[in-house]
């Protein structure tokens, strides 16, 4: 195996045993709202979604992916928090069609009390971070993990080219970097989105931790193009190796304290 870059980073191990003391979410007006207000708010929300459900409906040309991804997150997160069934994954007329009227139903259906839960939970932090955030965040852990059985693109491009001529190495580097820039790279800017879209709703330190890990992620995956950029060269190559695996680890530390916190961090995770 050329790339020694590949190790065990036990310092998230540490990072556990050592992680920030936990902090409670912003409180805010959550506490004392009432019935009314609440499905005053959710009532805002779905009027929303049901005018931005229309716009990708009758689009005019293409919209945009993030355009969709957005109102999918924000589709979801109201859905979760009234624990509606009704999801968004793909833009279907029909599927967008059907959650949305779905998704009215059970919001109408709500009581006052259900609608004060669901409120609370709408503006929860734990509630955002594992519908709008969770899933983006762990794609890009695997992304830029750096471990024995790694897939990052930056290891794999080092598996294949091992013994391969110049010319296929010369052939290859652009897909390895497009990939890396297309799918991984594409996520932390949706992670970004969400984030500043949701900064009300996590306190001080929950935005530095997601912040920081995001922009950790974001150099590692840096380092694994300039890596990738550098193959021929062994040693240059190796440098930017250790710096990949350098972000990814301290970009795994602020996710690990940040999910410890809110109580959904899971052993063995990283």
């Amino acid at each position: 195996m050329r790339n020694i870059s590949k190790i065990t980073t036990g310092t998230i191990t540490i990072a556990l045993a050592l992680g920030l003391i936990g902090c409670s979410h912003t409180s805010s007006n959550n506490e004392s709202i009432d019935g009314s207000e609440a499905k005053k708010e959710l009532a805002i929300e779905l009027k929303f979604l049901q005018n931005e459900c229309e716009r990708l409906i009758n689009k005019d040309g293409k919209i945009e992916d993030k355009t969709f991804q957005s109102y999918k997150n924000d589709f979801n997160l109201l859905s979760a928090s009234i624990n509606s069934t009704s999801k968004v994954e793909t833009q279907s007329d029909s599927e967008l069609k059907e959650s949305i009227a779905q998704l009215k139903r059970d919001v109408d259906a709500l009581t006052e009390k259900e609608y004060v839960k669901s409120y609370k939970r709408f503006n929860s932090s734990k509630t955002i971070y594992e519908v709008t955030l969770m899933n983006n965040v762990h794609d890009v852990i695997d992304a830029t993990k750096i471990s024995e059985k790694s897939n990052n693109v930056s290891d794999s491009f080092d598996d294949k080219h091992f013994h391969s001529s110049e010319a296929q190495i010369k052939k290859d580097m652009g897909p390895a970097i497009e990939h890396i820039n297309t799918l991984s790279k594409y996520k932390i800017e949706l992670m970004q989105d969400e984030i500043q879209k949701h900064r009300d709703s996590f306190t001080k330190l929950q935005l530095e931790q997601l912040k920081k890990a995001t922009h950790n992620f974001d150099l590692s995956l840096d380092n694994q193009i300039k890596s990738i950029q550098s193959y021929k060269d062994y040693s240059v190559s190796r440098e930017f190796s250790y710096k990949a695996s350098e972000k990814y680890t301290n970009a795994c530390v602020y996710i690990t304290d940040f999910e410890s916190n809110l109580g959904i961090a899971k052993a063995g995770d990283f």
